[in-house]
């Protein structure tokens, strides 16, 4: 029974320095050459300021907003959440992850990675929505959570099928065609949410964000069974 034990704390450590190794090397790629988070802000900053200027400082209605919002940032983290496993194919490392990793540690790192990265675009993208279309908050706490289990939410569901447009050998627009089907749920909730957030017109619905949570654990396990099958070749 010790044995075991030892067994299976020591699989464990090696779980996780497997990850922390990964998460290592790829903040290292991604800070060195900042390409993915380059493209992700450089469309942020673009799709607002354009927004912005078609206005013409006419505000939108709350659900037009909403709307706006969440699809600059859909699309923001689109450029960049699928650049994590087509990286590794673009560059030939792919084989060697393979050989050197488990499975597992591979998707928990990657899929910690898409979360850190979509954080970063949640807080460039937002801010920027709400300066340059002048838009007002009402439930300030609420309009928060709702942005962050939107985009937990969108990432969870981004990294299982960022791997399989690796895979495949597609690219950014494969992905983003693959994912607004499987991620339109999020974004309905996501959108009536922040709309009620933003007129504060009833109160804060928290069962929207119940359904958010909910959704990133479900996918986030089911991608988690899935991904050997997806990652390994026979």
């Amino acid at each position: 029974m010790t044995g075991m034990k030892k067994n299976c704390a020591a699989g464990g450590y090696g779980l996780v320095r497997e990850i922390l190794r990964n998460l290592s090397k790829d903040f290292s790629v991604e800070f060195r050459t900042r390409f993915a988070l380059n493209v992700s802000i450089a469309f942020a900053v673009t799709a607002t300021v354009s927004v912005s200027l078609t206005a013409g400082g006419v505000p939108f209605p709350s659900l037009v907003q909403s709307i706006l919002l969440w699809m600059i940032i859909f699309f923001s983290a689109m450029n960049g959440l699928s650049h994590i496993f087509v990286r590794e194919e673009d560059q030939a490392t792919a084989l060697f992850l393979r050989i050197t990793m488990s499975a597992d540690s591979i998707f928990i790192s990657k899929f910690i990675y898409n979360q850190s990265f979509m954080m970063i675009v949640l807080a460039v993208v937002t801010p920027l929505f709400l300066f340059f279309l002048q838009v007002k908050v009402i439930l300030i706490s609420y309009f928060v959570l709702t942005i962050l289990s939107g985009g937990l939410s969108i990432a969870a569901g981004a990294t299982i099928l960022a791997a399989m447009v690796a895979k495949a050998g597609g690219k950014g627009s494969l992905f983003s065609i693959l994912s607004f089907p499987l991620l339109l749920p999020v974004l309905w909730v996501s959108i009536f949410a922040t709309k009620n957030s933003l007129d504060g017109a009833r109160p804060a619905d928290y069962n929207s964000l119940v359904f958010l949570l909910a959704f990133s654990g479900f996918i986030s396990a089911i991608s988690f069974l899935l991904f050997r099958f997806v990652w390994i070749e026979d």
